[in-house]
This record gives structure tokens, sequence and C-alpha cells, in this order.
């Protein structure tokens, strides 16, 4: 072989070394990227699963904002229940110092124990979740062996509700001119289905006839709405007024007087203490304080369509609402076996509450006094 090929040779020889070294080391990139578009893949569904998590909490600590101390208190508990919803693949734990509140959507944020020094001013809540460690699976070198995630949310009240459902079967008849007034305590008595005396209540009628108040209508409640009342006497008002409100306080006597009622399908709250203000009833429920081991949180707490009695049509019985509000039942009615002392005695709640489902729609007449939480951003 002359000196020309063996020059060839040698050059080819190098040639193909020197494409195996590029393929492997393309391989290598290769791999390197497909592993970290694996792993930054990983980074974006952690980082989504813990913004579900950290969206669930404020919705739930917003749910629980109703112009109260114990209000507060509920809703940091209320955070880590509806966090820990979400399976993140390792516990979460929410503190006081992750749950943080203002009255302003852009803040100031302050801490749980200063907002309960200003409840009535608090609208909206932000939760912050610890950064949690995310393993790395294949590029390690160049993103290090985990990367940390985290995540906010900030939700609260939405603006006044024009559609409000699950209203209970009450219907609250005032005068014109001597309105409710919020914060104060009403004692109403019942009245006849086709009577127009203000400062009572009625029993409307549902779609399956006449409604003992013991759950909540499952229907649409509107400002300007018409519901009807149902065709009963005082003494029959009374009578289904107490069997409603005495099972909220786990008051289910005598049962020959009304044998299908029970815990199961009207369950009481889980505070039954009498005489207690709204304010007091939210501390109890704040401080974990649970008197009845089948209660139901905030059954004592009803929205109810309010009718002036000028509007009230005798001959239908169909009233017109004024607008939806929040009452708190502050104590038990007299026993169902006496027709007499149909006072209920309800508080006015002052303050927006949020009710578990309602809408707004631009243009409707908002309730000013119900609103829903709402996920701001």
């Amino acid at each position: 072989m002359n000196q020309q090929q063996m020059s060839i040779e040698n050059k080819r020889r190098g040639e193909r070394g020197s494409i195996l070294a590029t393929a492997a080391l393309s391989m290598v990139s290769l791999l390197l990227a497909a592993g970290l578009a694996i792993d930054v893949s990983h980074f974006y569904t952690a980082k989504a699963e813990l913004q579900n998590a950290a969206d669930a909490a404020a919705l739930g600590a917003a749910s629980q904002l109703n112009s109260t101390s114990g209000g507060i208190q509920l809703a940091v508990s209320q955070a880590s229940t509806a966090m820990n919803k979400y399976d993140f693949a390792r516990t979460l734990t929410i503190s006081d110092s992750n749950v943080t509140f203002a009255k302003n959507l852009n803040g100031p944020y302050v801490s749980s124990a200063t907002a309960q020094g200003i409840p009535t001013e608090i609208r909206f809540v932000k939760v912050t979740l610890t950064p949690q460690p995310v393993n790395t699976t294949f590029s390690a070198l160049v993103l290090g062996d985990s990367q940390n995630i985290a995540a906010s949310a900030t939700a609260g009240f939405s603006v006044g509700l024009t559609m409000n459902k699950f209203y209970t079967a009450y219907a609250f008849v005032e005068s014109p001119t001597v309105k409710f007034v919020k914060g104060t305590t009403l004692t109403l008595n019942a009245q006849a289905g086709t009577n127009t005396t203000a400062n009572s209540y009625r029993i409307l009628e549902g779609p399956d006839g006449d409604l003992i108040v013991t759950g909540q209508i499952h229907a649409y409640g509107y400002i300007g709405s018409s519901y009807k009342v149902a065709n009963k006497t005082a003494a029959e008002m009374c009578r289904m007024a107490k069997i409603g409100t005495n099972t909220r306080f786990g008051d289910y006597s005598p049962t020959a007087v009304h044998p299908n009622v029970n815990p199961t399908d009207e369950p009481p709250d889980t505070i039954t203490q009498e005489n207690i203000t709204y304010a007091q009833y939210r501390g109890m429920q704040g401080a974990g304080i649970k008197q009845h081991a089948k209660g139901v949180m905030n059954r004592r707490v009803i929205t109810v369509p309010i009718i002036a009695n000028n509007t009230y049509n005798t001959s239908t019985r169909n009233v017109v609402s004024n607008r939806l509000a929040g009452f708190f039942i502050k104590k038990k009615m007299a026993s169902v076996l006496t027709t007499t002392n149909c006072n209920l005695e309800v508080e006015y709640i002052p303050a927006p509450i949020a009710v578990p489902v309602g809408t707004y729609t631009p243009g409707d007449a908002p309730m000013s006094e119900l609103s829903i939480p709402v996920l701001y951003k």
C-alpha cells in the first residue's frame, strides 16, 4: 500500500471515530433533554395539584367569614380541612401563619389574631402554603435533587347575590314603615295564611305540599319573587314551626305528635345552647365546641324571604319578597303539645353571610346580605 492510500485509510478511521463520539454525545444530550422534559412536566403537575389544594383551602376559609371572631377561627381550621381533601402525595399542614385576612382584595393582609379584633371588616382570606420539595428523577445534574414548589390563593365574599338557593320554609312578614332592624332580636308570632299582620311568620307551601320547616327548600329565591304561604291556621303554623325549630336543638319529643321526625332526617345543630348571640355561637364553633354528637353545623342559621304586609295577597296567599336575609334561631319554641306561646325568637344577622349556593346576574336586584365564597386569585 503506497503512502497516499495509507493516508486516506487513516483519515477514514478518524472520521468514523469522530462520528461515534458525536453520536454518543448527541444521545446523551437527547436523553438529558427527555429527562428534563419529564421532570419539568412532573413539576408542573405537582404545582397544579398544590395550587388546587391552596384554592380549596382559600374557598373553605372564605366560606366561614361571617363577620365574627369565631368565623376567623373557623376559617383557619376549615382551610386545613378543605385542603387535605386533595391528594398531594404527602400530608400538608396549615398553621395560623399560613392564613391571613384583609378587608380589601389587595390588602394589607393581617394575621388571624389581628383579624379577630376587627371581624366585621374582614372580607378576604389568603392561604399561602409552605414550599414543598419535589424530587428530581432524571435531571438532577442540571436541576439538583429537588425543586421547591409553592402556591397561594385568595378568596372572599362575592358581591351581593341575585339568587339564593336552599332558603328555609319560613316567610317573615314586616311592615313597610317599620322594617326589621339588622343586629336586633326579633320575637315573631304565627299568623294564619290569609292574615297580613306584620312582625310575624308563615310557613311556605312547597312543590309537594305544605312544608314542615325541619329542612330547607331546594328552590331558587330572588328579590321580588313570589312565594305561596301554606293554607294553614295560626295554630297549625305554630305547630309546624315548633317541630322545625325544636329539632334544631335536638328536641324530638313527644314522638306521638310527630313520629316520623328523627335526628337522621332532621339533624340538630352542633351547638344547642339557648339564649346566646350569633357572635357567641360562632365563637363556640371556632373553639371546636360540639354539644350534640349528631349535630350539623349552622342548622340554627336560616335564610328567609322577608315580606312586606302591604303586598300580601290574602286571596291567593301569594307574597312577594323584599329581600332574603340571614337569621339565627336563639332558642327552642314552647312544647309542640301546646297551641299557645307560638313565639319564634331570632337574631337578624347584620353582616353578609356566605350561603352554599347562589349566583349574581348583572341587572337583577342584589341581596347585599347574602354572598358566596369566590376565588379571586
